[in-house]
């Protein structure tokens, strides 16, 4: 069954391969007939893919379940927000975003080259066909299959209300982090094609041609890494900003290895002999690690809260990155072959080049310590049918391996900024010193600031390797810290003394890129070695309005409870609050009561009655009913009777009963704190819990402070009378936030002075 969205697909693939057809014919036959014909195809189908994503949309924005898609990330109660957020949700999604970026860099490239240039043409021609490839996959894994296709499903039947997303997924972040990441991957489409046209080619303009995209990719790429890393501390509750999860892992090995490109190119820009290997096989790299991520979250091999589970398209992109892998080493090899042999002026070790080259193979090294983390527990599963990790705690391996890689970086960094062939010499003598010093702290013994835990458990199980150096003191990163500011305050003097306008301003743009570099390991190191955690603190809901002592100095006032729905209603529970009961019982006795809630648990009493909990928005409490009742857990009750003296909390004997119509929301439950050390307020908001069709998620209290520290409160939801409660207090760690817009801001600067050759 042939859907409109589908057909949409299909025209958009037919006209596509027109394009790359008449661009073949143009460039190994020199035959024209197709040619005027091209731009107009490409044009096109990007405006049908734009009416693809956009139909889409409109079919969440409708509520249109009769279509699988849809009916699996929406539901009519979603606030319309995460309505248009459910387009990429899932699989086929991201798809149809990842084809859609990829036509309209094509689009752009046939605008502003008008494939005037074989560069153009061959770069267009790779870009096509990678572009057509994924409208395949998209048709494969479709978001417009129609729900008719099951033979399950009777014609003409519509469901009456969707599945809804999964309560972790009903947050801002959620409009934000995929659409970024998922756009990055599709812009590294056009760097890919010119690194691969210039190793078949030798054309020297590939990089020039590229290198706004390779910007912009590195751009949304680490904005969008750096948006998960909010999302998992604002909304998940973890208290850290990156777990090295497989598929946050995944994506940030190709932004590594683009690092390490967009430095190549900098200097190949220059000088055309220099990184003329190096600067497209880490482009090709890139890219190649692009589709891994993708197999990442697609394969269902890796266990992550990120992945979609396994599906049929997997294997193809594994398909896609063999053969692209393969490609590209060979043209790498002939391209390496083919150089001539150079006699260059021997200035030594120490000069810039080959501290670039240096540096270059850092961010290969640190890639390769992500790839090997996530990748070999999967292939000895694979291979031999066995479940090992890389380390018993799997992010203490890449604690340890990437620790000592990021001291020697940002030594290199300092240099390079710093680097002057007139004062060589001193500039070598102030490495080594502040080498030399980065290797004695790492013996300073602490309470606990090691790279690896002392007080984890995981700690004494792991080999002799990983506790020497997770033994090593962390202190030894702030010399190459301080080494790296202090050459970039340097670097950005020089760059303010340019009377040039267009080269100060992207000067400032690097200065401000690295600065970031420097506030981000701050804020990442101080926050994740001095957060002081409290676990299992539970105040009582009768404390309401009290200072509860829970120790070490801290205390904690719960001022308000209540529960509200995503759009914005509160349920409405008639009767008396469960909360004024549990608060002052013995006004209540010898009168009826009459309360309602939904049920959240049933105990059979052995042919004496039925034990029901009931909670509205301020509580829960029990009653007690003189018979069975066929209710389910989650209906909603309307009780009436009266309250049983001689239990520890109140118990309600109901003399009646009415089923209470409550729809199925999201509910979410507010808890107003403060948080107080030594009788001083430190910190106050509201912390969230949210119950939703597709699980719960906690929305933690987070109120900084201008020091850069924050107070976070984990909020697991009311039972009981109980409000459970993890307060966290977190040093430095809006250094690293702030060091997140640094990148941004610093790259868009750059991006904004079109940089010139040679």
């Amino acid at each position: 069954m042939i859907t409109f969205g589908d057909s949409i697909l299909y025209v958009s693939v037919f006209l596509s391969a027109i394009a790359l057809v008449g661009l073949i014919l143009k460039e190994l036959k020199n035959i024209d007939i197709l040619t005027r014909f091209v731009s107009p195809m490409i044009l096109l189908t990007t405006g049908l893919l734009t009416f693809a994503y956009l139909l889409i949309t409109y079919y969440f924005v409708v509520s249109d379940f009769t279509y699988e898609y849809v009916w699996q990330y929406s539901s009519r109660d979603l606030p319309m927000i995460y309505k248009i957020a459910g387009t990429w949700a899932g699989q086929p999604g991201t798809y149809l975003l990842w084809v859609w970026v990829i036509f309209i860099s094509a689009a752009w490239l046939a605008q502003t080259t008008k494939h005037a240039t074989p560069l153009a043409r061959r770069t267009q021609i790779i870009t096509l066909a990678t572009g057509i490839y994924f409208t395949v996959l998209t048709l494969i894994q479709t978001p417009f299959k129609s729900i008719y296709e099951f033979s399950n499903v009777p014609p003409g039947f519509v469901p009456p209300d969707g599945s809804g997303l999964n309560a972790l997924l009903v947050n801002f972040w959620m409009t934000v982090h995929p659409p970024l990441m998922f756009i990055g991957y599709a812009a590294m489409t056009i760097p890919f094609a010119t690194a691969i046209v210039y190793l078949l080619t030798k054309d020297e303009g590939w990089e020039e041609l590229g290198r706004q995209w390779a910007r912009f990719t590195w751009l949304f790429l680490g904005m969008g890494i750096a948006v998960g890393g909010v999302w998992a501390y604002l909304v998940l509750g973890w208290g850290g900003f990156w777990a090295w999860d497989p598929v946050e892992t995944a994506s940030f090995i190709p932004w590594l290895t683009l690092t390490g490109y967009l430095h190549a190119a900098a200097l190949h820009r220059k000088n055309k002999t220099t990184f003329s290997i190096a600067a497209p096989m880490l482009a090709a790299v890139s890219f190649i690690l692009v589709l891994y991520a993708a197999i990442v979250v697609r394969s269902g091999l890796f266990n992550s809260v990120h992945a979609f589970g396994e599906t049929s398209t997997g294997s193809l992109l594994l398909i896609s990155a063999l053969v692209t892998t393969i490609v590209s080493l060979v043209l790498g090899m002939r391209r390496y072959f083919e150089e001539p042999e150079t006699v260059e002026e021997d200035r030594g070790f120490w000069n810039k080049t080959n501290i670039f080259y240096t540096t270059l193979l850092l961010f290969v090294v640190l890639a390769f310590i992500s790839f090997w983390g996530i990748t070999f527990p999967v292939f000895i599963q694979l291979t031999q049918g066995l479940k090992v990790g890389v380390a018993s705690d799997t992010k203490n391996f890449f604690n340890i391996w990437s620790y000592p890689f990021t001291i020697i970086l940002l030594l290199a960094l300092g240099f390079c900024l710093n680097y002057k062939e007139s004062e060589k010499d001193k500039q070598i003598k102030t490495l080594v010193t502040v080498a030399a010093l980065s290797v004695i702290t790492m013996f300073l013994r602490t309470e606990n600031f090691y790279v690896l835990d002392h007080a984890s458990p995981f700690f004494v199980r792991e080999p002799t390797v990983y506790k020497l150096i997770g033994s090593i003191s962390v202190i030894s990163i702030f010399p190459s810290l301080i080494y790296a500011t202090w050459a970039t305050v340097k670097r950005l003097q020089e760059y303010l003394r340019i009377t040039s306008l267009r080269p100060r301003i992207k000067g400032i743009g690097i200065a401000i890129v690295h600065f970031g570099v420097v506030f981000i390991l701050f804020g990442a190191v101080i926050s994740s070695n001095f957060t002081y955690t409290m676990n299992n603190v539970n105040i009582p809901l009768s404390a309401k309005g009290n200072l509860v002592d829970i120790g070490s100095g801290y205390s904690v006032k719960v001022l308000d409870l209540s529960t509200s729905s995503l759009t914005g209603n509160t349920d409405s529970y008639p009767g008396t609050p469960i909360a004024d009961v549990l608060a002052n019982p013995s006004s209540f006795e010898g009168t009826s009561v009459k309360i309602s809630g939904k049920i959240t648990n049933l105990n059979s009493l052995q042919g004496h009655g039925t034990l029901v909990e009931l909670t509205d928005n301020s509580g829960s409490m029990w009653v007690v009913f003189p018979g069975n009742i066929t209710e389910t857990i989650g209906a909603g009750l309307t009780v009436t009777g009266n309250i049983m003296s001689g239990f520890d909390t109140p118990v309600l004997s109901v003399v009646d009963g009415d089923r209470l119509d409550i729809s199925d929301k999201y509910n979410v439950q507010n808890v107003k704190l403060e948080v107080y050390q030594n009788n001083r307020k430190i910190g106050s908001g509201v912390a969230e819990y949210l119950q939703g069709k597709g699980g719960s998620g906690t929305f933690p209290l987070v109120d900084s402070s201008i020091t850069g520290t924050d107070v976070y409160v984990i909020f697991q939801g009311e039972s009981g009378g109980i409000i459970p409660l993890t307060l966290k207090i977190i040093p430095a760690v809006n250094f690293a936030w702030a060091g997140i817009l640094l990148f941004a801001f610093g790259i868009i600067l750059i991006m904004a002075v079109k940089s010139r050759s040679g």
